[in-house]
């Protein structure tokens, strides 16, 4: 690492801009800081910007461009680096290097978490956040609603907050201050001297990202409308619009007299502008520190608030609030002044002075010499820097794994949903997928739970070169050496930043990628769950590949760096001991059984089988509000496919003929649904009315169609593919079956016990537990037991009793905390020695 050198990025290289920008200029030439050498980060259409060729023959200034190989060089090789928003997601802080992020704004608009499914537009600036040693930021509003709140970092970030003021706000309090923005114009042939200047500076909206003519269209009426009113004829109307549409403006000729240089940063704007009109931009909180009068122009506040959300309301805003351009000019006319502003709009005069007083009161043009003085001068006493945002909660960090739809992904949605939030501060991590499935399990997640979310990255890895797609190496290949730990700790670095946990879970198990991240966390404590029979599950075939073979055998080497191997119920326990002990010894063994959604279960059983498909808070009352509903995540052919399917079913299950046997889990070999299909067979004949329901999906599908078609009870049996509320049809069924050879612990048992069934199942090690007072019926692992088990059913001789989901999931808890928890000041230092890998008994 080069000491004394420093990166400077805005806007991902967007041009020099907001507070790097502003920090870099009165850091460059002051005597206090001559030793530093200087990189700025820019963009190719940045690249030829007049802040490039100012500063081109600096000594102690030099220019990257954004991700280019010397930009990650500089990047690794930097002591400090500044940015007003994000590092992309390949770069990893080292710890010797400081990181000083410098958001754009205090938030107007809702941010992070506080976005409805924001978390997967928050992953980048949250990994960020948990990377910087220093957050800067305007006010305790930002830093308690955006920081510790939108971004849920109480509790996780361990670096400092500096709560001195924005930076750029300073050169709105400088002697010259708007002449550089004046200088600017003036190349471009509009002049400003002597007269009065209207600044509009509107944000983005989603619409005006992907079509950006429309909002220039309305940018330009809005602009006319405001020239053409004769009380504004002495006035120079200026447009600062936002970067995402800047270059869809600049070259139209009908802005040429309106459009302010992206280059020229936004407060030198502000600094020459007498009056500012915007819209949901948080740069009128930076104008607040002016005392000049603000207008805000809505037109459609409603939408936008309810897509978006805001921290305040419209009736909130310090100044008036118009939503066509007549309204717009009316107000504006009525503040040409200040004098004016505070008679005609008490309110709102009053509502400006409130919030100046809470937001700008440290921006007074000395903001960034606080800032340099504490990042470099080290000294924090002197000013408003806050540390320490520990609350007390027992932090606790989960790999959920895959997110697939299955029993694992089941498992960690309802473990999730019932740990304490108030005694427990929950982060979960995953893979960032494109998959629907995957997504909408995602979005299942309890808001109270902060995520994680990985994006597949190159690695940049000076040690080693870099290792494109690391993801997908094999685990023999990065297993034991010294720089192969390395990279795992930088993996681990670069996802969580300085975040530190008490204890660190792989809840999944299956992936020896993702176990070596979780084994490489900053926690003193980590767990790992064992779901199934794992030796089993690692020999089981499918069409002749065994497809957890090697991920397994790699996850069972690295039990060595787990505190606690948990089986999911008593009785896997004993099995997994017994076949995993070269691996592990056995004190590391112990067992915690899942819990389940009781509530979802209940409601599920109330809804529409429409609830299957349906995604959000839409009302259904409507049947056209419904399908526009759906017609939001599905296509229209999709949907009418689906309304097929679920009125097939619905006939099925609902036709009031013999009794219903319903089964769920994925269509793959240790379900054995094959068995069931034949059990099923031999008591066709004699219950010709009997019905079959197989809930899931998996390889096996269209296997287990034509075996039934093959039987002759293809009419009796009915396939409904994945369905995300399953409960609506189990409740209306008869008798709950399973006919598995092992399972982990069998939550569907537990789900059908909730839901009052009977149940029928084969026997296999961990089922026990489960059926335990259930009243059903556990029969031996062939056909013809199960078919006896289904007419011991049919003659009425199993009833289900009844079964707490309430009593049993605090019960659970209480083995959860146990078992993760543990004693979390011990530190193990003994390892068990790394056996040979399983091989096949065949």
């Amino acid at each position: 690492m080069r000491k004394k050198t420093i990166v400077w990025e805005s806007f991902s290289g967007n041009g020099a801009l907001c507070n790097p920008e502003a920090l870099f200029r009165q850091m460059v030439d002051d005597a206090k800081y001559r030793e530093f050498r200087h990189t700025w980060v820019l963009s190719t259409k940045a690249w030829d910007s007049p802040f490039r060729a100012e500063f081109a023959k600096h000594p102690r200034v030099d220019f990257v461009k954004y991700r280019s190989t010397s930009y990650f060089e500089r990047l690794e090789s930097s002591q400090y680096l500044f940015n007003n928003a994000t590092f992309p997601a390949e770069f990893i802080k080292r710890p010797d290097q400081t990181y000083v992020n410098m958001w754009h704004g205090t938030p107007l608009k809702k941010m992070g978490y506080d976005i409805e499914n924001g978390a997967d537009g928050a992953r980048n600036v949250l990994r960020n956040f948990m990377s910087a040693d220093y957050l800067v930021s305007q006010n305790s509003f930002m830093t308690n609603e955006m920081y510790l709140g939108a971004y849920k970092l109480a509790n996780i970030f361990d670096g400092a907050i500096i709560e001195e003021g924005y930076p750029r706000t300073d050169s709105m309090f400088a002697s010259n201050a708007g002449d550089p923005a004046r200088k600017a114009l003036r190349r471009r042939g509009i002049e400003t001297d002597g007269k009065k200047v209207l600044l509009y500076a509107p944000t983005w909206r989603g619409e005006s990202f992907y079509k950006p003519n429309a909002d220039a269209n309305r940018l330009k009426a809005t602009l006319r409308t405001l020239r053409e009113r004769p009380e504004l004829q002495d006035w120079v109307v200026l447009l600062k619009a936002h970067q995402v549409i800047f270059d869809q403006l600049t070259d139209d000729p009908e802005f040429a007299e309106f459009l302010i240089p992206n280059d020229v940063p936004a407060n030198e704007a502000l600094a020459m502008s007498d009056m500012l009109l915007t819209d949901y931009s948080s740069i009128f909180i930076d104008y607040l520190a002016t005392g000049r009068p603000i207008a805000f122009h809505i037109p459609d506040s409603d939408s936008y608030s309810s897509d978006r959300g805001m921290y305040l309301d419209p009736s909130d805003l310090p100044g008036p609030t118009s939503r066509t351009d007549q309204q717009l000019v009316e107000n504006v006319v009525d503040m040409v002044d200040v004098d004016r502003f505070k008679s005609a709009f008490p309110r709102e005069s009053e509502r400006y002075s409130k919030l100046a007083s809470e937001l700008t009161v440290k921006d007074d043009g000395r903001a960034g010499s606080r800032v340099l003085d504490v990042v470099f001068g080290g000294n924090e006493a002197n000013y408003k820097v806050r540390r320490g945002f520990h609350d007390g909660r027992k932090k606790l960090v989960v790999y959920l794994g895959g997110m697939i739809t299955n029993g694992i992904t089941s498992s960690a949605l309802n473990l999730l949903n019932s740990i304490d939030s108030d005694e427990y501060d929950v982060t979960a991590f995953f893979y960032r997928s494109g998959q629907r499935d995957r997504k909408e399990n995602a979005a299942m997640i309890p808001g109270h739970v902060r995520q994680v979310i990985r994006d597949a990255s190159i690695l940049q890895l000076p040690m080693l070169g870099s290792m494109n797609d690391l993801e997908n190496t094999s685990f023999e290949d990065l297993s034991e050496s010294d720089a192969a730990e390395t990279i795992w700790d930088w993996e681990w670095r670069r996802i969580f930043g300085h975040a530190q946990f008490d204890v660190a879970v792989d809840f999944s198990g299956y992936s020896s990628y993702w176990t070596r991240i979780v084994a490489h966390a900053t926690a003193p404590r980590k767990v790992i769950w064992l779901h199934n029979d794992l030796v089993a599950d690692a020999e089981r075939e499918v069409s002749g590949v065994r497809p957890h073979f090697r991920n397994l055998t790699g996850v069972f080497k690295l039990y060595r760096d787990f505190d606690a191997l948990v089986s999911v119920s008593p009785d896997l326990d004993r099995i997994n001991q017994k076949s995993l002990t070269r691996y592990a010894p056995a004190r590391k063994f112990t067992s915690a059984r899942n819990t389940i959604n009781v509530e979802r279960i209940r409601t599920g059983t109330g809804g529409s089988m429409a609830s299957n498909f349906a995604a959000g808070d839409y009302s259904l009352q409507n049947l056209g509000h419904a399908v526009k509903a759906l017609g939001q995540f599905y296509s229209y052919d999709e949907i009418i496919t689906e309304a097929s399917r679920q009125r097939s079913l619905s006939s099925f299950v609902g036709d009031g003929g013999g009794a219903t046997f319903v089964t769920v889990g994925r269509l793959s070999p240790e379900k054995n649904h094959a068995r069931l299909i034949r059990a099923f067979a031999k008591i066709a004949p004699e219950e010709p009315d009997a019905k079959l329901v197989i809930i899931g999906e998996g390889p096996l599908e269209n296997e287990l169609k034509q075996l039934a078609v093959s039987l002759g009870i293809a009419g009796m049996v009915q396939f409904t593919g994945r369905l995300r509320n399953p409960y609506s049809v189990m409740s209306a069924c008869d008798c709950f079956v399973m006919s598995s050879d092992y399972e982990g612990q069998p939550i569907v048992i537990l789900e059908a016990r909730v839901l009052g069934l009977p149940i029928v199942t084969t026997r296999f090690g961990s089922v026990e537990s489960a059926m335990e007072a259930s009243g059903g019926l556990i029969v031996d692992r062939d056909e013809e037991e199960l078919a006896e088990g289904l007419r011991t059913f049919l003659r009425g001789d199993i009833s289900a009793r009844a079964f707490d989901g309430d009593d049993y999931n605090r019960s659970v808890m209480e083995e959860f905390i146990q078992v993760v928890f543990g004693n979390t000041n011990e530190v193990m230092t003994e390892k068990s020695p790394v056996a040979e890998p399983i091989t096949s008994t065949s």
